[in-house]
């Protein structure tokens, strides 16, 4: 779907809960370098897992790992073999990334965390009334995105990772800190998810 069914629907239940009187926090996630470093083992096992015929998996392993890089300087070239990632501007790139990532989405909306993800944008809300409690969930949820990555190679990058309280409350005591790999979160008071920033107060100024 577009970035504005994504925008959509992350606005959608971050309204929701201003109306409410509640917190919404918001963990804006930054998988880094994701469509470069998938392994081709966690792409084909996501196929399979979704129902790929096995045909096709051993194509579309064959296409990942005959892929040969050139490069060519001052008179010397170099030739290596690729060993990871999607094909940069393959038309079939963006549904093997989706593959990977959507274990990611089912696994932590089927514990109770409300997670959206266009691409590899990701976003966790927890809503509730209560500060300390929202962020108890919200390192629960993290610390769930960190197995999977693990189980995946991949890397959740804690600076660029951003934590953002959506509420029209002067103050948000008692919401602590939140980590990730054992480092402290950035906490701001707007973040930009595809293209639009979003303030903690939702006031679009």
């Amino acid at each position: 779907m577009s970035t504005e069914t994504a925008l959509f629907h992350i606005v959608h239940r971050l309204e929701k809960s201003l109306n409410h009187k509640e917190i919404a926090l918001g963990a804006f996630l930054d998988i880094e370098g994701a469509f470069d470093n998938t392994s081709f083992s966690a792409i084909i096992t996501a196929a399979r897992q979704r129902g790929l015929e096995e045909t096709c998996c051993r194509w579309v392993r064959s296409m990942l790992e005959s892929r040969l890089v050139y490069t060519s300087i001052m008179g010397s070239s170099l030739t290596a073999k690729v060993v990871g990632g999607c094909p940069r501007g393959g038309v079939l790139s963006l549904l093997l990334w989706n593959l990977v990532v959507d274990r990611l989405l089912t696994i932590t909306n089927d514990l109770g965390f409300s997670t959206f993800g266009y691409a590899d944008d990701i976003v966790i809300i927890i809503q509730g009334k209560f500060a300390h409690t929202c962020r108890e969930i919200m390192q629960e949820a993290l610390n769930v995105v960190v197995k999977w990555a693990l189980k995946e190679g991949l890397n959740i990058s804690p600076h660029k990772t951003v934590i953002v309280p959506f509420t029209n409350r002067s103050t948000t005591e008692g919401l602590g800190p939140l980590t990730l790999y054992g480092k402290e979160l950035t906490k701001l008071d707007e973040v930009k998810y595809v293209g639009m920033t979003l303030d903690s107060k939702l006031n679009w100024n």
